[in-house]
């Protein structure tokens, strides 16, 4: 079993690691990390708030499934770390010719339904419909992990109690990256999935952690990242090992995609998104789409499916 210290845990906390750790962004949106990352030494401490306990059983539960607009889903549960359960929906990919193209792990954006929100659920479906299995998991919190933190699910609400909350909000993505980690152990152990074919995508606030995942979970193939950034309009501040830009150069060499729009007030194109990714490392693609923040056209969806089936293989 690999467990993170509390008195190590304290020293990252308080030390920064090697840099400034402030409780407001600066007026320029930006941080110290988005200046200038830490280094490999300092980032390879952080790897240490993501281990889990790897022979954990699962203790699967199948739920119920069922079929919609000719997808066929599965509804299931499985123990995450000890004590925490995550909830999934399996999105079957429609059999294209040579069978399902892989699989991919989804990451909602920060609505009370999660991965059962409209458009959540609007990209797994086009991703299952291009040839992709999909395991659209629920995020600590939200979804069918509700557990009181949020309780109206406002902008405000999910600031005030969360995403601006500098140490809640590191356990949560620490939490986050332990997930997406035992979901890639139960796909290929239950499904026997191909390790070598499991991407991530994230939309929005899944789009923002999923950088910080992509990074520390080596084994995933490609990352994407949709509608997401360093920081979104009401973020005042985060500790250093949450922070993406201390992430994103780390996700090579497998391939990263950012798809952003040049209307999105969410995350501004010119203060969080531009500045994230100059940070980034090649492999990369960046596609800028005439839209706000929203789920992304079927035109850009179909750049995203011929992407996937290019990198993935």
């Amino acid at each position: 079993m690999r467990r993170t210290s509390w008195f190590l845990t304290l020293l990252i906390v308080l030390a920064g690691l090697g840099a400034p750790m402030e409780a407001q962004a600066p007026p320029d949106r930006s941080d110290a990390w988005l200046r200038r990352p830490v280094d490999d030494r300092t980032f390879r401490t952080y790897l240490s708030f993501f281990t889990y306990e790897a022979t954990l059983p699962f203790e699967t539960q199948m739920l119920e499934g069922d079929e919609l607009e000719g997808i066929r889903r599965e509804h299931m549960s499985f123990q995450s770390t000890p004590g925490l359960r995550g909830f999934g929906r399996i999105y079957h990919a429609a059999a294209p010719v040579g069978g399902a193209l892989g699989w991919v792990i989804f990451l909602h954006g920060g609505t009370q339904s999660a991965k059962d929100g409209p458009g959540n659920r609007h990209i797994a479906m086009f991703l299952a419909r291009a040839g992709w299995n999909v395991l659209a998991l629920d995020m600590l919190y939200f979804g069918e992990r509700g557990t009181g933190l949020l309780t109206t699910y406002t902008d405000p609400e999910k600031h005030a109690r969360l995403y601006n909350q500098p140490s809640t909000y590191l356990g949560w993505v620490s939490q986050t990256v332990k997930d997406v980690g035992r979901a890639f152990d139960w796909l290929v152990a239950e499904r026997k999935a191909d390790p070598k074919r499991i991407a991530l995508v994230g939309f929005s606030r899944g789009a923002e952690v999923g950088i910080v995942v992509g990074a520390a979970e080596r084994r995933l193939a490609a990352v994407v990242s949709l509608y997401g950034g360093h920081f979104d309009a009401l973020e005042t501040g985060h500790l250093p090992a949450a922070c993406p830009a201390n992430y994103i150069g780390r996700i090579s060499p497998r391939p990263l995609l950012m798809v952003n729009g040049t209307q999105d007030t969410d995350f501004d194109r010119a203060t969080t998104v531009l500045p994230l990714q100059k940070l980034a490392r090649k492999p990369n693609q960046f596609i800028w789409v005439e839209t706000g923040h929203t789920v992304p056209p079927a035109d850009t969806m179909a750049d995203i499916i011929r992407w996937l089936a290019e990198k993935v293989k």
